[in-house]
């Protein structure tokens, strides 16, 4: 019998990750290589054809990622057929986007400039390599927990010397971060790329989507090809130097001839405002936001068993982020790959008592790995479903939050640490107590 959660013989799929209008993305585990990866399928191809825009757009992204070889590009590892259904095997990047780091605030003007270099250094690399990305924005750059940028999701990408695989009279994009010329419907260059990088440290340095939550894109475009995005240089953001403000401007000009004309000549520009200063904070922040969200995972408790009733409001979807200003749903502004909570509670469901064990076998190897942040996660749901089903007092609930302390320790959320360790004790010895009766 064929297991559907293995493909190719060679990954078996973890978790889904995200879904976008071409594909669902999951964490794998490569059983040859024994390696944690990012497996993306086309989502749906019944009856297509093979020039069909979808499956010719999913094919362009693994050729994309295949011609560009730098450190900040994401890999690519392998592609295939699993039945009728195409897929390629990607680098998993290991840490938070750039959308989830900017939740918090505003970034320092060293920090942006860090985050900055790195998609600038990883443009100029697919530019030579012929690739224009098209959707520069906060949600498709990746960043490390050792502080390194990686640029990812190149669904939208072009080759240079190929025709457009987009219907006539289609525009591609994030209207947010896209480009006046784009919008306008003439073709895209390495300027549309450098403006999305442009709309980037503008977001980062104010905390701020340059034209606002709104998620209505007949306004976004409206203040696009109008007035266009606030200057910093106007001086009503005065932390960030005034020569970054004026390069930040020349970057989000309306008119792509006042913009740097390439890549490499954008990160000449950015390198001074750049150090090994902003990338260690970089590394800290994200450092940072691992542990709250680990801590916040190891605070969740299973359905039915609260000890108060929940306060009554909206259930917002799993992509849903607090961004500066009013609450908007986050998949309208950046439109990332993402699942509901619906769907994502489906998924944990198929977690039974009996498979917790071999998943607690799988989480205790990640974070004997080093890999914590996919440990945390796992461990949390595995408490929760250990907890509901087994009860507070099981061995295997006990084990499941005992690793959960260990991942947190190592985290560096040592107070949520002792607090797990100390209930699994309490509840060690209650159960010892019990059996001497």
């Amino acid at each position: 019998m064929t297991d559907p959660g293995l493909i190719d013989g060679r990954y078996r799929l973890v978790r889904p990750l995200g879904r976008g209008a071409m594909g669902v993305v999951y964490e794998a585990e490569d059983e040859n290589l024994q390696r944690r990866v990012a497996l993306k399928k086309l989502s749906a191809v019944g009856g297509m054809s093979a020039d069909d825009e979808a499956l010719a757009r999913f094919k362009r992204e693994a050729v994309a990622l295949a011609r560009i070889d730098h450190p900040g590009v994401v890999s690519l590892y392998d592609s295939g057929l699993h039945g009728d259904v195409p897929y390629f095997v990607m680098q998993l990047v290991d840490g938070v986007d750039l959308a989830t780091l900017v939740e918090a605030g505003a970034l320092t003007p060293g920090v942006a400039c860090a985050v900055g270099l790195g998609v600038a250094r990883a443009l100029a690399a697919a530019h030579e390599a012929g690739v224009l990305h098209r959707d520069v924005k906060p949600t498709n750059v990746g960043i490390t927990r050792q502080g390194s940028v990686v640029l990812h999701d190149f669904g939208l990408a072009r080759l240079a010397g190929e025709s457009a695989i987009t219907r006539t009279g289609v525009t591609m994009g994030t209207p947010q971060f896209m480009a006046p010329e784009v919008i306008m419907g003439a073709a895209p260059g390495p300027t549309a790329d450098l403006y999305g990088l442009g709309v980037c440290l503008h977001f980062m340095l104010t905390g701020n989507l340059p034209f606002g939550p709104a998620a209505e894109v007949g306004a976004v475009v409206d203040s696009a090809l109008g007035a266009g995005i606030r200057p910093l240089s106007t001086g009503l953001f005065p932390f960030t130097p005034v020569n970054l403000a004026l390069l930040v401007d020349r970057l989000c000009a309306r008119e792509a001839s006042a913009r740097p004309r390439t890549a490499a000549e954008a990160v000449r520009l950015l390198e001074p405002f750049g150090g090994d200063d902003g990338q260690a904070a970089l590394a800290e922040l994200v450092a940072a936001s691992v542990r709250n969200t680990a801590i916040l995972q190891a605070c969740e408790t299973p359905s039915g068993t609260r000890d108060t009733p929940p306060e009554s409001g909206p259930e917002y979807e799993w992509d849903e982020h607090a961004l500066p200003g009013p609450r908007v749903p986050r998949r309208d502004v950046f439109r990332p790959l993402t699942l509901s909570t619906t769907t994502r509670r489906l998924v944990l469901s198929s977690m039974t008592p009996q498979n917790a064990v071999s998943r607690q076998r799988e989480a205790v190897n990640l974070v004997l790995r080093g890999e914590l942040q996919e440990a945390a996660e796992m461990l949390s749901s595995i408490t929760q479903v250990c907890l509901s089903s087994l009860g507070p007092d099981h061995p295997t609930t006990l084990a499941a939050q005992f690793w959960q302390a260990v991942c947190l320790a190592r985290l560096g959320a040592g107070p949520k640490a002792l607090e797990l360790f100390s209930s699994v004790n309490r509840h060690t010895d209650q159960r010892g107590n019990d059996s001497d009766e």
